[in-house]
């Protein structure tokens, strides 16, 4: 792999630092779908949410296959072509995310902007790692990333969410367009192109297996999202999904384990950290979905989106002083699995105080300290986890091990137990609202108050309420065990270096 300055030779340093910086917040926070605004989207064009859920799961899967292949694109084109080819796809898929009502389209078009948003980042990532470290420390850099990524992602969610409030959802996009063309007149000014001295082949590449293992996600990505529309087992298309992901995806590992030239290489899971790794990452999509909070705060306080997007930027002071530790703490050269344990443990105690404050009086001041504390121990898994993962592996199957993390990390972890709990929610709604219905004398209650709408609407909050404090207990429970297990891990670890160090020292004894 060529490896190359990104810059002409004349461009100053105080020119390159802040370009870089443009370029890897336009390169991370242009996802094609925002969450903030995807309320006004479907309302505006009449369907359900699910697409929009669906779509921005895409994005993480497109990311996930971009990684894995990018190593053979790598191989065939320059960082210019790269970098700039990934900024105007990134430009055309946000215009038609903004200007199509085909949902099946926007699905599409966050599937490949995932995909070729790594053509771009990959370029800007490696330049960003030789000015934190000249030895390619990612434990330097992936603090820095993961505050502009998270950080940024909840300011452009705040802020496109402003634009649809003030105007209308297809405004909001007027700024990822203005960021994207102004880093794309970056790159042409000031990027330099280095043409590869021996490009690699383009038949070398696993085309069928890149296909085989998007479909399998895609499929997947869309049973779990619609199973509570389309009732699960009840419909013919989720059960065909079911079965069709998984049969696409024992297609691709056969195919992977007898191919010269994999798609993908599966012995990084010989790494004992690596399947450590992408396991904490499953626990984290256990406790890190915001799915009670938001609806608590839509079903049961009544705030807009735009409050919502508000109380999420309550999450930066936490994600920025979680970044700040884990440089200080990988620069002195602590031990990863405090901070995975801090982190899990942040959780426990926001979820702990969601819990106990799950009321109607609950007031928007009130979010700042819980939401302070879920942002801290966010950036602590982020990081923590993420370093811990691409442990100890070799250069060529890193973006590979990179690529598994993001679809892990952020869709089967993320996203599919983000659907799960929303259906869980969904479904003990309904149970505790026949239960207070059997449980109501509707003639005496009637007389107090204005009329059947006031009191469908009081059991319905209580319903939610009930729903959301059951189901957030057992997300307590589940993390409680989950630190456990990283704390047991941990101890048998240093008791296990502990034991060998005294048996070399008593086999060194003459």
């Amino acid at each position: 792999m060529e490896l190359y300055d990104l810059f002409y030779k004349w461009v100053p340093v105080y020119i390159k630092l802040p370009v870089l910086f443009i370029l890897i917040l336009g390169i991370l926070v242009c996802n094609g779908i925002f969450l903030g605004n995807t309320t006004d989207i479907y309302s505006d064009l009449g369907v359900y949410t699910e697409p929009y859920t669906q779509a921005y799961n895409a994005m993480y899967i497109g990311m996930g296959l971009g990684l894995i292949a990018h190593v053979r694109l790598k191989l065939r084109f320059s960082n210019k072509q790269l970098l700039l080819t990934g900024l105007l796809m990134m430009l055309l898929m946000n215009i038609i995310c903004a200007t199509t009502s085909n949902t099946i389209l926007t699905i599409t078009a966050c599937l490949v902007l995932g995909f070729v948003k790594i053509w771009a980042l990959v370029e800007v990532y490696v330049i960003w790692l030789l000015v934190w470290s000249k030895k390619f420390d990612t434990s330097r850099l992936y603090p820095f990333i993961y505050f502009t990524a998270l950080g940024g992602l909840y300011f452009m969610t705040w802020l496109t969410t402003q634009l649809t409030y003030t105007y209308n959802w297809r405004y909001s996009y007027i700024v990822v367009f203005i960021l994207l063309l102004f880093c794309i007149l970056l790159v042409l000014v000031f990027a330099e192109n280095h043409p590869l001295k021996r490009k690699f082949p383009f038949y070398q590449i696993d085309y069928i297996g890149l296909i085989l293992l998007g479909s399998s996600m895609m499929m997947l990505d869309y049973a779990t999202v619609n199973g509570k529309v389309e009732d699960w087992g009840a419909s013919n298309n989720i059960i065909a999904a079911f079965w069709g992901a998984g049969i696409t995806f024992l297609l691709f590992l056969r195919r992977e384990l007898i191919l010269k030239r994999p798609f993908f290489d599966f012995s990084i899971f010989g790494k004992a950290t690596f399947r450590s790794g992408l396991l904490y990452f499953i626990f984290l999509g256990v406790v890190l979905p915001g799915t009670f909070q938001s609806t608590f705060t839509a079903g049961i306080l009544h705030y807009e989106a735009i409050r919502n997007s508000e109380l999420n930027l309550y999450l930066v002071p936490g994600i920025f002083a979680g970044c700040v530790l884990c440089f200080f703490w990988y620069y002195k050269g602590f031990d990863a699995e405090i901070l995975i344990l801090a982190g899990f443990l942040c959780f426990v105690i926001y979820h702990i105080m969601m819990y106990n404050s799950f009321a109607n009086d609950f007031n928007i001041n009130d979010f700042w300290l819980p939401l302070i504390i879920k942002g801290f121990g966010t950036a602590l898994l982020y990081v923590a986890v993420g370093l811990y993962t691409t442990r100890n592996l070799n250069l060529t199957v890193v973006l590979s091990a990179a690529g598994a993390m993001i679809v892990v990390r952020s869709f089967i972890g993320g996203g599919i137990i983000s659907a799960l709990y929303g259906y869980f929610l969904y479904d003990q709604r309904i149970k505790h609202l026949d239960y207070l219905a059997g449980k109501l004398d509707a003639n005496n209650y009637l007389a107090n108050v204005n009329g059947a709408a006031n009191l469908y609407r009081t059991m319905q909050q209580q319903a939610t309420l009930a729903a959301s404090k059951q189901l957030t207990g057992y997300v307590i429970i589940a993390g409680i065990l989950i630190s456990l297990i990283v704390l047991t891990k941990y101890l048998f670890k240093k008791l296990n270096s502990r034991a060998n160090a005294r048996a070399e020292s008593y086999h060194r004894l003459p």
